[in-house]
């Protein structure tokens, strides 16, 4: 039998490296931070960071023509990271070394700090010491000393950002806040990350070399109020406290930084901070933020998160502040204060920061007061053109305003309106060269703009004109796409259909094809085609529950795409923001859907969907209305015989249907966080009938734990039937979180498990999928990449290999979503979040190139099997003392044989 390889797979880019929109062009993946080389004053050289495709470089962003401008991946597999378990291409902040020469110091601070469920985690800063060609990583602080063992680990949080000091260029303050992923993965508690590290802590450090080494800084609330120090850990599952950004004011020479809960702070030397004694504005008050030494802070003290920019010239600085009010909205606009410094010889007029000036901020809110998703998009930058200075706010939209005019703000890009600037929403990161045009960049949800007149627009608003004051440079990046969902036709291996969350949905349907037309432009998740039918198309057009149905394959468009199945068909109930839904494998023209309840309808939708097309109560045995409070289904599978006795679609299709949880952490597992829960008899199944919990069945293998399956109740990611298996008894379950078993395999439909993980590193596992063509073969896609196995028994037994890495030069952004499709002789795909969809053949469809024989005596004989798909060279090596004969009996299409022996070869 042919061997199964690995190791020398080359995993092949199917993109995209741009969506094309109609609203905003070309879009790729989310910018998160900016930083132009202090050392070319043209502005050419840029970095950007990403939420989950890494660094960035170009070396000529500012060229005149800005579709000639293209960028470098410099993280996709660093040095670095070999050996590490915990690894991230999710970027927070990246930062230049002022006045470095050409290819200096670069940081580049991993996590995602902008607070949502995406938010990936970190596992440390990456330093690069000649502008980014190599990388180091510094896992955790270096605070280990005499009284003290252990230092502060990285992994699981996020960096917001990094301020240098002008007066001595190798001091560099860092702001360390949470992650979200984090959290819910766990990963903030793994002692093994970070050496000899206990925990995670976020708050602010510095180096005083460069990057090279970090410290907790002290923070202090006044004299022996200590609320963080080396010698002080923060209690709280977010430990720590979590600083949302930091500057440097090169006019005052002073650090400045805002801390969540507590206010803003303020250093000269980056290792002790104290609090300002002005804060912007009276809900920063020393009431409502007591200073609470050695605690995390008071829920009362209205900073969620806040931001910060320095004008670099005049000094002057800026507060934008995000807070809760005492009724619980979220995302209030407590205000923009500005410090005028009024600079002179000896620096600013007023040795105090006094924020004594309030900038009307009405034209960034919405009607309550807030500003649309203010934790999540918010950033700002203070830009110096000529004797006047431009302010940009950014949230959904780029708002700007010149302070010589008053401050009138003016959207620039109106993206919940007219689209008139044809930029993405959602903004997170601005930099810049100020002049009298200042070059400034934005990066966003959709990718990476700029502007080189600092947007100078002066026609009224939505006026046409807008879009002439942006140029859009994505169409030179690489792709950065976060794929939420995928969807292959076993027809025609170059059709795939895929979710890109707000950047909605869109398809390939050529070879080669590297820009995908936007089909869909909601909140992009799962997708399916359906097998049976390849021109039925489904996708997701918004969050929860909102599933469209196109019927004319790749000719769909967004027309095409009627509503088919929402809320109207599934009760109103609540769901995850993905909602998950399968095609049913015995008769797809069934979808089953989940939200706290298992629903099966016909994939159409429409008036045909009632109360009796669902198949399970609450699964958590609550019934709230609505599923409004109840645990919600993260993942769905089906299989088993087609048994229909009676009429009406919801007895139609597999009898054997799955239901994984979410978990305890993600905030919709409820009592049942990270169950499974299984109906064997789905034809019979209505609203009342009780689903087995699977949850409680022993884990045979399993002490560690005292079989109990997913024993910290993380989510239950993906649930996958093998379809060898005709009874649909035989699942696998991948559980998303560190510290815990991550696969499940089960025989017998959940009633037992064995516990497969093996070898598997300790990572997140996101989905899983059987080789079609052998069950034996298992493929698992996590957060550290894709692992393979060719004998999946092998997993049940104690020592010894079973899983290994598959294939070569896939970049080490998160695998998040597996498929397999027949069509091209039979491939593997995986959608990453941030590097968009790569591919390889299955195992089972690998031709065998070379074989390697020894035969140990003139008496031989072997015989060798090969299927290809297309032309190919197939090597027969002899490694043995005698001769080999090659005797070839049959070939199926052309044959040419090339050796120097004719059918003999010698040894």
């Amino acid at each position: 039998m042919p061997r199964l390889q690995s190791s020398d797979l080359p995993w092949q880019p199917l993109g995209p490296n741009q969506i094309v929109t109609p609203a905003f062009g070309d879009v790729t993946g989310r910018i998160t931070s900016i930083a132009i080389a202090p050392w070319d004053a043209s502005g050419n050289t840029v970095y950007v960071g990403s939420t989950g495709g890494g660094v960035w470089r170009s070396n000529h962003a500012a060229a005149a023509d800005a579709t000639t401008v293209t960028w470098q991946p410099l993280t996709d597999d660093p040095p670095a990271y070999s050996g590490i378990n915990i690894t991230s291409l999710s970027i927070g902040a990246v930062s230049v070394q002022p006045g470095s020469t050409p290819n200096g110091v670069v940081l580049a601070g991993t996590g995602d700090p902008n607070d949502v469920v995406d938010s990936y985690y970190g596992a440390g800063i990456l330093r690069s010491g000649d502008g980014g060609a190599t990388w180091t990583l510094i896992r955790q602080s270096s605070d280990g000393f005499a009284g003290r063992l252990t230092n502060y680990s990285f992994a699981g949080d996020a960096f917001a950002g990094f301020a240098w000091s002008t007066t001595n260029t190798s001091v560099v303050v860092a702001a360390v806040t949470d992650s979200f992923d984090g959290f819910i993965n766990n990963v903030n508690n793994m002692t093994s990350h970070g050496g000899a590290a206990n925990v995670a802590e976020a708050g602010l450090y510095y180096s005083t070399d460069a990057g090279r080494t970090w410290y907790l800084s002290t923070i202090e609330d006044g004299v022996n109020q200590v609320i963080q120090s080396s010698q002080t850990t923060l209690p709280g599952a977010f430990a720590g406290v979590p600083a949302t950004a930091v500057v440097w004011n090169p006019i005052r020479k002073m650090f400045y930084a805002a801390l969540e809960f507590h206010g803003y702070y303020q250093s000269a030397d980056g290792v002790t901070w104290t609090r300002m004694a002005n804060q912007p504005g009276a809900g920063l008050n020393t009431t409502n933020c007591p200073a609470n030494p050695g605690k995390n802070g008071s829920n009362s003290c209205a900073i969620a998160r806040g931001v910060l920019a320095v004008q670099p010239v005049t000094g002057d600085m800026f507060a934008l502040t995000i807070g809760t009010s005492a009724l619980g909205l979220n995302n209030v606009d407590e205000g923009l204060w500005r410090d005028v410094c009024n600079a002179g010889a000896n620096g600013c007029a007023s040795p105090t920061v006094q924020f004594g000036s309030k900038i009307s901020t009405t034209a960034l809110d919405v009607a309550n007061g807030t500003i649309v998703d203010g934790t999540y998009n918010l950033t700002l930058a203070a830009v110096p053109s000529g004797a006047d200075t431009l302010l940009f706010a950014g949230t959904q939209d780029i708002f700007r305003c010149s302070l010589a005019g008053g401050c009138a703000w003016r959207n620039t890009t109106n993206t919940a309106t007219c689209d008139s600037g044809k930029v993405a929403p959602a903004q997170h990161a601005m930099a810049f060269l100020g002049s009298t045009t200042p070059l400034v960049y934005f990066g966003n949800d959709g990718g990476l703009w700029r502007s080189v007149d600092g947007v100078a627009e002066t026609d009224t608003a939505c006026s046409a004109s807008d879009a002439a004051h942006f140029q859009n440079l994505n169409a030179g990046l690489g792709s950065l796409a976060e794929i939420t969902g995928m969807a292959n036709s076993d027809s025609d291996m170059n059709v795939i259909l895929a979710g890109f969350g707000v950047n909605g949905s869109a398809a390939m349907t050529n070879s080669g094809q590297t820009a995908w037309p936007q089909l869909l432009s909601g909140e992009g998740g799962l997708t399916a085609i359906d097998a049976a039918n390849p021109d039925n198309w489904y996708a997701t057009v918004g969050p929860y529950v909102a599933i469209d149905q196109c019927i004319d394959g790749v000719n769909c468009t967004a027309a095409t795409f009627p509503s088919s199945i929402g809320a109207s068909q599934t009760a109103s109930d609540q769901s995850l923001l993905f909602t998950p839904y399968i095609l049913d494998p015995a008769d797809s023209t069934n979808m089953i859907v989940g939200t706290c309840r298992v629903w099966r309808g016909p994939a159409s939708g429409g008036n045909a969907w009632s109360a009796t097309n669902v198949l399970s109560p609450m699964l958590d045995g609550v019934s709230e209305p609505n599923c409004n409070g109840n645990a919600l289904v993260r993942s769905l599978a089906a299989g088993g015989a087609n048994v229909q006795p009676g009429t009406g679609a919801a007895h139609s299709g597999s009898q054997v249907i799955y239901a994984g949880m979410a978990g305890l952490l993600d905030g919709g597992g409820g009592v049942v966080g990270g169950h499974v829960f299984s109906t064997q008899a789905a034809n019979l199944a209505k609203g009342t009938t009780k689903w087995t919990d699977l949850a409680l069945s022993p884990v045979a293998n399993e002490s560690l734990y005292n079989g109990i399956f997913n024993p910290y109740f993380f989510d239950v990611s993906s649930l996958y039937v093998d379809p060898h298996d005709a009874t649909g008894k035989t699942v696998y379950a991948t559980i998303q979180g560190f510290g815990v078993p991550h696969l499940y395999m089960s025989t017998d439909g959940g009633a037992d498990w064995i516990n497969i993980s093996k070898n598997l590193p300790d990572l997140p596992l996101n989905d899983v999928v059987v080789d079609p063509n052998n069950a034996s073969v298992v493929y698992v896609a996590s957060d550290g990449g894709v692992f393979v196995t060719s004998n999946v028994a092998n997993c049940e037994l104690s020592g010894g290999q079973c899983w290994n890495i598959l294939g070569t030069g896939l970049p080490m952004a998160p695998a998040v979503t597996l498929s397999t499709t027949l069509a091209g002789g039979g491939l593997l795909r995986v959608g990453t979040y941030g590097r968009g969809i790569w591919q390889v053949p299955l195992l089972s469809g690998v031709p065998q190139t070379t074989m390697t024989i020894s035969p140990t005596s003139l008496t031989f004989s072997a015989q060798a099997v090969q299927t290809v798909s297309s032309s190919q060279t197939v090597t027969v090596r002899n490694t043995g003392t005698t001769s080999l004969t090659i005797n070839i009996i049959s070939v199926v299409g052309d044959f040419h044989q090339t050796d120097n022996c004719s059918s003999a070869i010698a040894a």
